[in-house]
């Protein structure tokens, strides 16, 4: 009976499987020769070897990384692949797919992709699975070459773009959720990829558009398939917008989609495999119909298929179910981190099922915020079910050669007795450890905390970065979202050259030229405007340090920020003022005296400044509070601020004309509230093409002038332009620690140069402009020493019982 069956009347051949292209070669000439392919395991893999009936074993001899095959698709029902299943469930099944399946793929992505002979792709997959095999046909059938890596890594893909041999990259999802959490090694290289396919798990509509920014000249295509139906549904990221980026595209070609009345995803085309090879016997896969019913879940809306994960993971929590693979995504967007976590399924004996979180130290988020994240998430599932989440540690996630997450692995791996419901705090703590204790006041740390996962401010911020620095020698890249683990492995390096960003160099520059104004200087000319540029900082900090927070849904962490750096200082030397004047001024203590212009006469000159800055971003904060609003902004932060930048523009041209706020010298909200969105859209231009659209947009400021000095406008747009375009500034170590120093301190110097000016002037006598300018720029810097002693001493004395 079975000498009748066709697949053996052809020789096949086992090809042992690896990821190079010896393997690939092998692979071609079996289909050249008229031979069926079988890709193995192992020399040893009796059971693929019986079940198929392997007439001749090959292991591949190891290639070249590069190869420029020559291939021609095979138009026939002769079956030339059978690639087993993984066989999580029961024996491995194997997948019969004739020339004509394979052929189908290769024509439709092609066409789709607009695929040439100068393709150079990079595919970050293994070839011996049906996402990185296809790829591999796709670019040769074009007359294209490939390079086949030895593990996916984007320091190697960017020396590649760097020396212009790649201009195309294919990897599945996990893979380049790492490429984005490091997509500083790619930024403008990005530009000169032109050919992008991602693989079938699940990708969030974030991140898609952040692979758009990253590669803004590309094409990008996202497919949903399985090896019995390759790329059934294929998405075109770099055209679509909006709400169809969360989906997985639409059937193009042959192909059809509908779904079950299970919502199971049901797949007919020409690209379907022939049959099932199961214990040496074939099995149909299709209906009588020809559709190939998946376990996969899914909706169609519109002809867009949107995948909702496999049916045999989907956690029925009371009734209510739940594809862990959408809940993980929206968790790492809440948590702005890209990997280090996995959400399963595990059994509830209240529930039926409950959700387990697995935790790796690459998740720079600690236990508490995912927890928090995760019961808000499913809350707004309609899900109120704390006692059936379930959160374990583990050193690495188990995951298959292509980056697919083992959920059941994990699953297995879980006891009641392996949930921890706090991580072991740290004993000896390292130097690193010991600083973030000292600047934050903190008694305990995990390992996986970051600066930014503790809550930190654009304050402690300058001081923590100078002490990371003097321990290290250097700042590592975007050193306040990286865990404590991570940077206690950094070397130490030493040299007297070192770089200074140029947000800390340039507050610290506007701060000397504010008290420079003051000073009574009679040069002829004025450096007026360094107050609008520390506005515009200020707007950049609170998207760097807040949103963040706002994402988690954290809608007081601005606030609490403004009542501890801001606010508590200011009323403390406000009432020290005001009980020296013995008069206490309303106005002043509830930060509204610059809407009543000089009505108020206990004012520490300039509080203007303070009291504008924390209206502002209250009513920034209260924009976010909006449900509606905020999830705009998640969606694109850049496109969102532009917008609300133009509004916040007009406003300023035309609320004068209602309301002719001079008398108050426009210290208004809606004559500053620009300056601190434009700082919003400043942080969030990561694209080349976005820098280039913001310094148009400063042109404009510039030429237009808005009523402002030129002074003013050569700080706003000198100083944006320079926090653009250049983000770092090299500087001598020793010049860089007095700027550090300068811009920590900025805001305590702004607070009280004022008075030392009074004090030298009206009780000591002296006129002198340069002793002002000094006596209150260091004046400033001993006051905030002085309160970061004291806070120290403090919380050192009373947090030791918060166990913090």
């Amino acid at each position: 009976m079975q000498a009748q069956n066709s697949i053996f009347s052809k020789p096949r051949i086992g090809i042992i499987a690896t990821n190079h292209t010896g393997y690939v070669a092998a692979i071609l000439t079996c289909w050249q020769e008229g031979k069926i392919a079988v890709p193995l395991r192992s020399q040893t893999d009796d059971y693929r070897i019986q079940a198929a009936q392997v007439t001749e074993i090959i292991t591949p001899q190891t290639g070249e990384q590069w190869m420029q095959p020559s291939f021609t698709p095979i138009i026939s029902d002769d079956i030339a692949l059978i690639n087993f299943t993984s066989g999580t469930e029961g024996q491995p099944k194997g997948v019969l797919l004739t020339h004509r399946n394979l052929a189908d793929v290769v024509q439709r992505l092609n066409h789709l992709m607009h695929v040439d002979h100068s393709i150079s792709e990079y595919i970050g997959v293994p070839v011996y699975h049906s996402f990185g095999l296809g790829r591999c046909r796709a670019v040769a059938s074009a007359g294209g070459r490939f390079f086949i890596p030895h593990h996916f890594n984007p320091a190697e893909i960017a020396h590649l773009l760097q020396a212009d041999e790649i201009n195309a990259i294919s990897a599945v999802p996990s893979l380049w959720r790492i490429l984005l959490a490091h997509q500083e090694m790619i930024g403008d290289l990005g530009k000169k990829v032109k050919w992008i396919e991602i693989g079938s798990q699940y990708m969030s509509l974030q991140e898609k558009q952040a692979m758009q920014q990253l590669f803004p000249h590309a094409k990008i295509i996202q497919h949903y398939g399985l090896t019995e139906a390759s790329r059934s549904t294929l998405l075109e990221i770099h055209k679509e917008q909006g709400e169809l980026l969360d989906s997985v595209g639409t059937a193009m070609g042959d192909v059809e989609i509908t779904l079950t009345p299970e919502h199971r995803i049901a797949i007919r085309g020409p690209h379907v495999a022939a049959n099932y090879l199961i214990d040496g016997q074939e099995k149909a896969l299709k209906d009588s119909e020809g559709w190939l019913i998946t376990s996969d879940m899914g909706d169609i809306k519109s002809g867009y298929l949107y995948y909702k994960g496999r049916a045999d993971d989907v956690i029925n929590c009371g009734g209510i179910k739940v594809s862990p693979e959408l809940l993980e995504t929206q968790v790492y967007a809440a948590l702005s981190c890209q990997e280090g976590l996995a959400v399963c399924r595990t059994s509830d004996a209240l529930y039926g099922d409950g959700f387990l979180i697995a935790l790796t130290p690459a998740c720079t988020a600690n236990e508490t915020e995912v927890y928090n994240v995760v019961l808000e998430k499913l809350q707004q599932m309609n899900i109120n079910a704390t006692s059936a989440i379930h959160i374990i540690h583990l050193d690495q996630l188990p995951k298959t050669d292509s980056g697919k997450v083992q959920r059941r692995a994990i699953t297995a791996q879980y006891t009641p007795e392996a949930q921890t419901q706090t991580s072991p705090s740290l004993q000896g703590k390292t130097a690193i450890q010991t600083i973030f204790c000292n600047v934050l006041k903190l008694k305990q740390l995990k390992p996986e905390d970051s600066f930014v996962s503790l809550g930190g401010d654009s304050l402690s911020y300058v001081q923590l970065s100078m002490l990371v620095e003097r321990e290290l020698g250097y700042l590592p890249p975007n050193w306040e979202r990286v865990s404590l683990a991570e940077l206690d492995k950094l070397v130490p390096e030493k040299s007297p050259v070192c770089r200074i960003e140029s947000s800390v160099l340039l507050r610290a520059l506007a701060i000397v030229s504010v008290v420079f104004n003051h000073a009574g200087f009679s040069f002829g000319f004025s450096l007026s405007g360094g107050a609008m540029l520390l506005f515009l900082v200020a707007g950049l900090n609170f998207s760097r340090f807040q949103w963040p927070q706002l994402l988690q849904g954290k809608l007081l962490s601005p606030i609490i920020s403004l009542l501890q750096n801001l606010v508590v200082p200011y009323l403390i030397v406000a009432l020290i003022y005001q009980t020296h004047k013995g008069y206490y001024d309303p106005a002043v203590l509830l930060l509204y005296g610059n809407l009543l212009g000089t009505d108020t006469q206990y004012v520490i000159f300039p509080a203007w400044f303070i009291q504008l800055l924390v209206q502002c971003i209250v009513i920034f904060t209260v924009i976010l509070a909006i449900p509606q609003v905020r999830n705009w902004a998640k969606y694109s932060p850049w496109h969102f601020g532009l917008i609300l930048l133009a509004i916040a523009i007009v406003l300023r041209l035309t609320v004068p004309d209602v309301w002719d706020t001079n008398y108050l010298y426009n210290r208004v909200p809606h004559m500053f509230m620009w300056l601190l969105i434009l700082g919003w859209v400043l942080f969030f231009s990561h694209t080349t093409q976005q820098k280039i659209v913001l310094s148009l947009i400063f042109i404009i400021i510039f030429a237009v002038e808005l009523n402002l000095q030129l002074s003013q406008l050569i700080w706003i747009v000198g100083g944006g332009l320079i926090l653009l375009w250049l983000p770092y500034v090299p500087m001598w170590r020793a010049v860089k620690n007095i700027m550090q120093h300068l811009s920590a301190s900025a805001y305590y110097i702004y607070l009280t140069h004022m008075i030392f000016i009074h004090i030298l002037y009206k009780d000591l006598g002296i006129s002198s402009p340069l002793l002002n300018l000094i006596v209150s720029v260091m004046g400033g810097m001993f006051i905030w020493l002085s309160v970061q002693f004291m806070l120290q001493r403090l919380f050192g004395y009373w947090q030791g019982e918060k166990n913090l």
